[in-house]
């Protein structure tokens, strides 16, 4: 007899909360306010779908993910009781998505102007695409880049991109010591012209699977030419049979690396639990991605690679911020223009791709702080420092012409690391988002030499 009133009350129970569950199911998705982007991409930012469960909660985490996406001045979700569920509504207003805007930039042995074009919602279903040209001393080049987040709202993702460049590559000396900053041996120019398609699926927010496949052709049209007597000597050639023309010498000097077609397939694996908002960047990324040379479908070049990076970042007294990024490359018989380099903004206090090599390890710590906003516009200090080393593991690729001693075995095992430590500034629109102008002082403790990076215009 006890048995009955505990099943009754247990079938009142299920009913109850079958009746609770039923009320936080979401019914319907309403949008508001919106002029540009488009009612589905708003629910797919806000991560939310009919038949959904919904609590109370969720107002905020909604709201912040609005935000974070980087499309709306402001956001508000409330939710209402309907038939069977809830009401979701979502009052949006968009940014200006778009950006017309001129480029300056100011780096040791690169100084250029450009102009670019972002759009950052387009078709208002937040797709990206960026076309951007410049012309610089060092490089020359055309960057066009579509970005499709989800085609057709699925998990599914996609990028079509171009790079155009002809370049003024300088190579420098084989750091033999740890202090001191080697000097320049060896200056080419390289066109570079490369296209690639990259498709991909999130499975779970924030996890990405893609796989790219590029192809370029790559050429040196003209021989490097030298008047320094001692790139000459470092370099095995007799500066007594320099011409009268200056710069020019009888004996040749080799461009870098061989001509030829280069098409390779990459894949990567992503977990980006990353945040931005107001020039704050919170959580984590994971990549880990695996390159090789596609022999089958006609490269001229035989490489493989693999990489990992890591950054985490982390919200200090609300509007600081506290960013670590760590990553490391390795590579097998690398071509000239798959190496990986340091120095200029990747190790400021250095000039533009000092060191060079077929495996690479860095890290950088940056702490930024607000420094005053009016009326949209912001500007945020930072103060940061730079560690990395690079060398070659290899000189036995055939289709490279290496600097003497540029093998790992043949300098100081020290002499290739490097440290910088410096300051810097950031200037934002934030109806744009974008960073417009950055300027970074940069001082190498092992080069004893300070350097001084400016851009202005689209920044990032």
């Amino acid at each position: 007899m006890r048995i009955a009133p505990f099943c009754l009350a247990l079938l009142l129970g299920i009913g109850v909360t079958a009746r609770v569950a039923d009320a936080d199911t979401i019914r319907e998705i309403l949008v508001e306010q919106n002029t540009k982007t488009d009612d589905d991409t708003v629910a797919l930012i806000a991560q939310l779908d009919v038949g959904d469960d919904w609590s109370g909660d969720m107002n905020e985490l909604v709201k912040n993910r609005l935000l974070q996406s980087g499309l709306f001045r402001d956001a508000e979700v409330f939710s209402s009781a309907v038939e069977g569920g809830v009401r979701v509504t979502i009052t949006v207003h968009d940014k200006h998505s778009w950006v017309v805007a001129p480029a300056f930039y100011n780096q040791p042995t690169n100084k250029g102007v450009g102009v670019g074009f972002g759009e950052n919602n387009l078709f208002g279903k937040n797709q990206k695409l960026l076309v951007y040209g410049q012309v610089a001393s060092g490089d020359t080049f055309f960057l066009g880049a579509w970005v499709i987040p989800a085609i057709g709202g699925s998990r599914f993702y996609a990028q079509f991109d171009t790079y155009l460049k002809q370049a003024r590559i300088i190579e420098y000396a084989t750091p033999k010591e740890w202090l001191g900053s080697p000097i320049a041996v060896r200056e080419s120019r390289m066109n570079y012209l490369n296209g690639g398609v990259r498709l991909g699926v999130e499975p779970i927010r924030g996890w990405r699977i893609d796989a790219r496949l590029r192809a370029a052709k790559v050429s040196y049209p003209d021989d490097s030419l030298f008047s320094d007597d001692n790139a000459l000597k470092y370099l095995g050639k007799d500066p007594a049979n320099a011409m009268a023309d200056i710069g020019t010498t009888v004996d040749a000097i080799e461009p870098p690396g061989a001509d030829g077609l280069d098409v390779s397939n990459e894949i990567s694996l992503t977990i980006d639990r990353r945040a931005s908002y107001l020039g704050v960047s919170t959580g984590h990324k994971y990549q880990l991605w695996f390159e090789h040379s596609l022999e089958s479908l006609g490269s001229d070049f035989k490489y493989h690679s693999v990489s990992a990076s890591y950054f985490r970042g982390w919200r200090v007294m609300d509007r600081h911020n506290l960013i670590l990024r760590v990553s490391g490359n390795y590579g097998h018989h690398l071509p000239f223009q798959q190496e990986y380099t340091l120095g200029g903004t990747s190790m400021r206090g250095y000039v533009n791709n000092q060191f060079r090599g077929d495996v690479r390890g860095q890290a950088n710590i940056e702490y930024s702080f607000p420094l005053f906003g009016f009326k949209g516009f912001s500007a945020r200090g930072l103060t940061f420092f730079d560690s990395g080393y690079t060398t070659f593991l290899t000189t036995s690729n055939p289709n490279r012409n290496y600097l003497p001693d540029a093998r790992r075995d043949q300098h100081p095992a020290f002499s290739a690391f490097k440290n910088s430590i410096g300051v810097g500034t950031r200037f934002y629109l934030q109806q744009i988002v974008l960073p417009l102008l950055g300027v970074d002082f940069g001082y190498g403790l092992e080069a004893r030499d300070f350097q001084i990076y400016l851009a202005i215009g689209l920044t990032d």
